[in-house]
């Protein structure tokens, strides 16, 4: 059941999803274009004073105040369901929908609560189960946690390329709590933990970098044994970052050609 009451639906008994997996669970009415398939329920903690970090390009920065009303993020709602609600409906989902993946938050409850959720959903569902994870957080034990509580593989949303640009877009300059040190550390740690090919970085192209920048930074994540999740640019409204122009299709198709190379 989905409600606008934010205050009084927090995680882990409430979670966000996605547009595409309300739609694939059948929460909402809507079609996929060109009959497209979600092959994840992609899930967001939630917490009434929103997340405690202020990320420059970021949707659901402190500082931008639409973020605390949940009305979208990444260009698309993220309605509030209870996670019951939505372990019976992943029960009944199509046989093509093979994973749930739950996101952190920068939230002092982040932590037990994404693997609380996890437990939950592992012990009450068959999907595989992935986490994006809030390195500023967690400490090794906590990754031995998580795995334990049945998440298949972790996710590192280091985001920007280069030192520099990760401390000017979501460290102190922003007021933000992140470290490109820890991130990384935290990624290492991961790929320890869970296995080698099942930890990745999150990247975003047109956030400042310079093409070597962005090649550079997944060629590390790669050598170090793992995979990247490569993103574009979309200025989102409110945040710092409102008035940047996304990357230039060129730009973009040769990261992403790099990557696959």
């Amino acid at each position: 059941m989905y409600s606008e009451n934010i205050s009084a639906q927090e995680s882990p008994e409430y979670l966000r999803m996605s547009l595409a997996a309300a739609m694939t669970l059948d929460f909402v009415p809507g079609l996929f274009y060109r009959g497209a398939r979600l092959g994840c329920v992609n899930l967001l903690l939630n917490y009434s004073d929103g997340c405690r970090a202020n990320c420059a390009f970021c949707g659901l920065a402190s500082q931008r105040q639409p973020a605390k009303s949940g009305k979208s993020f990444i260009r698309v709602p993220w309605r509030i369901y209870s996670t019951d609600d939505i372990i019976r409906a992943i029960n009944k989902a199509p046989e093509y929908v093979s994973r749930v993946c739950i996101s952190m938050i920068t939230h002092p409850k982040s932590k037990m609560d994404t693997i609380s959720a996890c437990k939950e959903i592992a012990s009450r569902t068959s999907l595989a189960i992935s986490l994006l994870i809030t390195p500023t957080l967690l400490n090794r034990e906590d990754l031995v946690a998580m795995k334990e509580a049945g998440a298949e593989r972790v996710g590192v949303a280091i985001d920007a390329a280069t030192e520099d640009l990760f401390k000017k877009l979501r460290g102190k300059p922003v007021k933000g709590p992140h470290d490109w040190n820890k991130y990384w550390e935290i990624y290492d740690q991961s790929l320890e933990i869970f296995g080698k090919g099942m930890a990745g970085v999150h990247l975003i192209c047109g956030i400042g970098e310079t093409e070597r920048e962005m090649v550079s930074a997944i060629t590390r994540a790669k050598e170090m044994g793992g995979s990247t999740h490569l993103f574009s640019f979309f200025p989102e409204q409110g945040s710092a970052m409102q008035s940047m122009s996304p990357p230039a299709i060129g730009t973009y198709r040769r990261i992403q050609f790099a990557r696959w190379s």
